[in-house]
């Protein structure tokens, strides 16, 4: 008897349990252990790169942040270009991410373009390359002599 109340009880709840929206691939524990181990961040970046393919090509729904931390996975590796990329993923997926992509994107872009001009004007003048403002002048050893 206590059995037909039981069953429904469990049918009804168990009806009630509401699917995740977005697939997050163990997003959590990968973030996890890559903090707590900074050796485990390249399983993480792969572990994210599978991820969000499977989900593209399910044409699901890529959850918020994943771009993000994937393209600050990028960064941390020196791969600027990748990091906008997905950056520019997150932005146009989650427009509630603009403001932070494009700043973030903006100031990407601004230290690889001073970088780069810094690095012409080093190779413009090859002659001011070992001199330092330090060291002293020749006219001024002989003058001390």
């Amino acid at each position: 008897m206590k059995l037909r109340f039981i069953l429904p009880l469990v049918a009804m709840l168990g009806g009630c349990a509401t699917p995740t929206l977005y697939q997050w691939g163990g997003y959590d524990q990968l973030l996890y252990t890559g903090y707590k181990d900074s050796s485990k961040m390249e399983a993480m970046r792969v572990s994210l790169e599978e991820h969000i393919a499977a989900v593209e090509q399910s044409r699901q729904r890529v959850a918020p942040g994943l771009y993000a931390e994937l393209g600050t996975l990028y960064l941390q590796l020196g791969q600027t270009d990748r990091a906008i990329a997905n950056y520019k993923r997150e932005r146009a997926q989650w427009p509630e991410s603009a403001g932070l992509m494009t700043a973030m994107i903006q100031n990407l872009e601004r230290r690889e373009k001073d970088k780069s001009a810094n690095e012409r004007e080093a190779a413009t003048s090859p002659a001011l390359a070992g001199v330092s403002a330090a060291s002293p002048s020749h006219e001024h050893t002989e003058a001390r002599q």
